[in-house]
């Protein structure tokens, strides 16, 4: 017992040494050029001719900024030599990322028809081919004047001289694959009825996980398991069985957790405007409240078996943070859910809670 003790403190301690060194280095280094690339696309996005997409793409920039902040984080499991270019990566890839959803939210005669094809952006992004006939084909806007396509080539040339791309990159080309399919089906059940998307989210659940189709379709809309991948690639000793442990933790318990904690803090927002809400599907807030600490609990112990599990765990603790950081968490409809989730995090949060309260007032 008094082992078992010890070791529960020298980890304590060990996470506690690297939340700081992390959140110290991302606030010197991996923030300001964070703040300077999405400057950089800010200033590309205001050139569009077309004005509703130049005023979808800036409006998802400054709608979506601290996603790309976010993003940035993951920078921390690159090598000091790698970290500038993987955090132009990891910020052009959330902003492509946060485009694409906002685009595939317009309505469209053929919304799966077109939101696959402008997913084809992600895949492209990673080194496969761009698509003869363009993104656009089949949105009724048409033509941005090559800013996706800017994003995707610019991901792509960064991407491919990393180290670790050969041997990450059929993993991040799945996990986006998968992803443009969830968001395409999540994006068309909006305009139709959710069957098709019911019965994609049953296939794509992994064999033998406890998983309604609801969490599965919600993972699928995150990109952390890319943003994980992407990261990874930056290491230069990346094998194939890394990748396969970092794909196992983030999909589909940490980007399945994300997903449906975005829908939790929007809960009165989702309700007024009438939006889809994969946690209305559950039956109960104590329900509710259960999954979300499955997830975190199935989540905390799967980054246990990672590499640079310290640092893993702190991107998640600092992903679930700014969550629970949010107003919204205190509602009295949803301060059980995120009690829970928090209960069930292997690292005390509340020096992240206070610094991201202060970050969104700031904001």
């Amino acid at each position: 017992m008094d082992a078992i003790r010890t070791r529960s403190r020298g980890r304590t301690l060990r996470d506690a040494l690297a939340l700081v060194e992390t959140l110290a280095c991302y606030w010197l280094t991996i923030f300001p050029l964070a703040r300077r690339e999405l400057r950089r696309w800010q200033a590309r996005a205001a050139t569009i001719p077309q004005p509703a997409l130049r005023e979808i793409a800036t409006r998802a920039l400054e709608q979506e900024g601290l996603n790309a902040e976010g993003a940035a984080l993951f920078a921390m499991l690159a090598p000091a030599r790698q970290r500038t270019a993987t955090t132009r990566l990891l910020i052009a890839y959330q902003v492509m990322y946060d485009y694409l959803d906002a685009l595939t939210e317009q309505p469209t005669p053929e919304p799966v028809r077109s939101s696959r094809q402008l997913h084809r952006a992600l895949v492209t992004a990673l080194g496969q081919p761009a698509p003869a006939d363009g993104y656009f084909v089949h949105h009724p806007l048409r033509e941005d004047d090559g800013y996706l396509a800017e994003l995707a080539a610019s991901c792509r040339a960064t991407f491919l001289r990393l180290p670790g791309a050969p041997v990450a990159a059929p993993h991040a080309i799945a996990a986006a694959m998968r992803s443009g399919e969830g968001q395409s089906q999540s994006h068309a059940a909006a305009f139709t009825a959710d069957h098709d998307l019911i019965r994609w989210a049953e296939h794509a659940t992994p064999e033998g996980l406890d998983l309604r189709w609801w969490e599965t379709a919600a993972a699928a809309e995150s990109s952390l398991v890319i943003h994980a991948l992407l990261a990874s690639a930056a290491q230069p000793h990346m094998t194939a069985a890394r990748a396969e442990r970092v794909t196992a933790a983030y999909w589909p318990w940490i980007a399945g957790l994300n997903a449906l904690l975005d829908d939790l803090i929007d809960t009165a927002e989702d309700a007024a405007e009438g939006t889809h809400s994969y946690i209305a599907h559950y039956d109960s807030p104590t329900l509710l409240a259960g999954r979300l600490a499955a997830f975190t609990a199935a989540a905390s112990r799967a980054i246990d078996r990672l590499p640079l599990r310290s640092r893993h765990a702190v991107i998640f603790a600092a992903m679930t943070s700014y969550y629970l950081a949010a107003p919204q968490a205190a509602d009295a409809a949803i301060e059980p859910s995120a009690r829970a989730v928090a209960e069930h995090l292997a690292m005390n949060v509340r020096p992240l809670l206070v610094m991201l309260r202060l970050r969104r007032r700031l904001t």
